[in-house]
């Protein structure tokens, strides 16, 4: 009988072992198994590096180490940058200094992370105590994570739009050489994400087409490594688009369901490229989001009419001309005003997070109220616009009509017309769009032209892709602004910067002085003259300006320009090509 009950306990036993070493995990726990392994990887890369700067080994085998760094922290990124974005823009934030607008003093807050180290180790001179100091800093940043790695409590849903972020992420901010500037190491590190992307929906589901996709998309990447000459337009569409379109459908077959919270970017479509990806609602206050189509006519209405105007004789319209693309083709709003500024398109103005060239608002709902409010422009004030608006029986009667519940006309309700108004002119209907929805097609010199912008000439470094302005992807939840050097006079020698300090008016940090909001590319061909202080008349003199490294290369010295200096080296068929490129960027308004 003893031997019996030893044999059952050692049967038990051996059962027991044997559904512990196969039990079946999920799919968020195997998920989370492979960010840890991931992380620990790059963890250990960031350590080797940091060991060869600080050793002082040559300069070549350390940046072979700074690569290998890179593309295993491009194995975590997805995830990283979803569930702690601070701590990703730490470790792969842009390598410019900030003041902190929040702080009475503005101090200066440094920047750090991948690619200020990258800024100096890839330089000709290379600074090695500054070196070794931001190496440390990284090293000390990816080491600190790693237990918070540990407590990070993944979803389905969360994984999903984490991967679909990361394919926004690699084609805006990856091919186009942001996050990797200097060493232009941006294909290898594509190559890194796309295995990555694949590797995480494979463990949802094995599925042969999505490994077809994945293993045809780094072949291509694998046999096309020239940063210059990479096709970007044949990659997104012929690889990156039914990537993406795959990770869709599987989440679907799935029924993984989004996230509830409303985001800048549709996830129940496909891809980021379809007429309704984008959500004009995200960048609209709380209180005007889904405008009714009578409540948008109203606005049209006030748009276009001389009553919001002191005199009487100016509207909206007088500035923003719809035949000329919401714009006018003044070189300033205000001619006899030291600081007027160039008139922005209204075009696609609602897919911004900030407003006006120095960002003084948020939202145009403010942004409509400034401007009748300034006396230069509507030669009035809101509160007379408004009374004569209240005192209107034609607006009293479409008031009724497009606020029912509304006994009075009241400031927010004017606002709230005139901005969904606004609001509604942002669409993405450009034959360029058309072109990534299979609608169009491109001549080969705009296609030569798209991949200028989006490589050897740098505009997507600052006008991002796919909505080509300072939009920040893949979040869209800040909007950039740049120190150009921007010159008072079209001049290439001896140039004096404008006057305008722009954003610096408004936040009082030393950074920002001659900062302005990054414009959209989206309908430039229609809305000259370009800059701030529409100092240049044509596409090609503003090029060329960017060719020779902004202000820098006119002679205008600013320490904090934040456009590289170095000459782009654009032949003229390139400055041709680019152009046409940016022709197919116009709305079919």
């Amino acid at each position: 009988m003893k031997k019996i009950i030893v044999l059952l306990l050692t049967l038990i036993t051996a059962i027991s072992c044997q559904k512990k070493e196969f039990v079946n995990l999920s799919p968020t726990k195997k998920t989370k198994q492979l960010l840890f392994k991931n992380y620990i990887d790059f963890a250990q890369k960031t350590t080797e590096l940091n060991t060869a700067v600080q050793n002082g080994l040559n300069k070549k085998l350390t940046q072979q180490k700074f690569k290998e760094a890179r593309l295993k922290y491009k194995k975590t990124e997805a995830l990283l940058a979803f569930y702690l974005p601070e701590t990703a823009l730490k470790l792969n934030g842009a390598a410019i200094d900030k003041n902190d607008i929040h702080e009475n003093s503005r101090k200066e807050e440094e920047a750090s992370g991948f690619q200020k180290v990258e800024e100096l180790l890839f330089s000709d001179e290379t600074d090695w105590n500054e070196l070794r100091k931001q190496t440390g800093i990284l090293n000390g940043y990816a080491q600190s994570v790693k237990a918070t790695i540990e407590t990070i409590q993944l979803s389905d849903s969360n994984i999903f739009e984490a991967q679909k972020l990361s394919m926004l992420r690699m084609m805006s901010l990856g091919i186009s050489g942001f996050d990797s500037p200097v060493a232009l190491h941006s294909l290898p590190e594509t190559k890194a994400s796309i295995e990555s992307i694949g590797e995480t929906v494979s463990v949802y589901k094995k599925d042969k087409s999505l490994t077809k996709l994945v293993n045809e998309t780094l072949d291509y990447l694998n046999n096309n490594q020239n940063f210059d000459t990479f096709n970007r337009a044949d990659f997104i569409v012929k690889y990156c688009i039914p990537l993406s379109k795959k990770i869709h459908q599987i989440q679907k077959q799935l029924n993984i369901k989004n996230n509830p919270y409303p985001g800048a970017i549709n996830f129940d479509v496909p891809t980021v490229f379809e007429e309704t990806a984008f959500n004009a609602n995200y960048f609209a206050p709380t209180y005007n989001r889904n405008p009714s189509p009578i409540q948008i006519s109203l606005g049209e209405q006030l748009f276009s009419d001389t009553i919001l105007s002191g005199n009487g004789n100016v509207s909206c319209v007088s500035c923003h001309i719809p035949s000329q693309g919401y714009a006018d083709h003044k070189t300033k709003a205000v001619e006899t005003k030291a600081l007027s500024r160039n008139t922005p398109t209204l075009l696609n103005s609602g897919f911004q997070s900030t407003l006006f060239l120095d960002g003084r608002v948020s939202y145009l709902e403010d942004q409509a109220k400034a401007v009748i409010n300034n006396k230069d422009e509507m030669h009035g004030s809101f509160a007379h616009a408004l009374e004569k608006v209240k005192s209107s029986f034609k607006y009293q009667a479409e008031f009724r009509k497009a606020f029912p519940n509304e006994k009075e006309i009241t400031e927010q309700n004017l606002l709230k017309a005139l901005a969904g108004y606004v609001r509604s002119l942002s669409k993405l209907d450009s034959r360029f769009d058309d072109y990534l929805r299979g609608k169009s097609t491109l001549s080969q010199n705009e296609k030569k032209g798209f991949n200028l912008y989006m490589g050897k000439a740098k505009c997507a470094t600052c006008h991002f892709f796919p909505l080509f302005n300072g939009c920040v992807p893949p979040l869209f939840n800040e909007t950039e602004s740049e120190v150009l050097g921007v010159p008072a006079k079209k001049s290439t020698k001896n140039a004096v910067v404008d006057a305008d300090l722009g954003e610096y008016l408004i936040t009082k940090a030393p950074l920002k002085k001659h900062a302005f909001k990054t414009p959209t590319v989206r309908n430039s061909a229609v809305t000259f003259p370009y800059m701030h202080n529409g100092v240049y008349q044509t596409l090609e003199e503003v090029i060329e300006f960017y060719n020779r490294g902004g202000g820098s290369g006119i002679a205008i010295n600013l320490e904090n320009q934040t456009l590289p200096t170095d000459n782009l080296n654009l032949s003229k068929t390139e400055v041709q090509n680019l152009i046409a490129f940016i022709k197919t960027l116009n709305n079919n308004y």
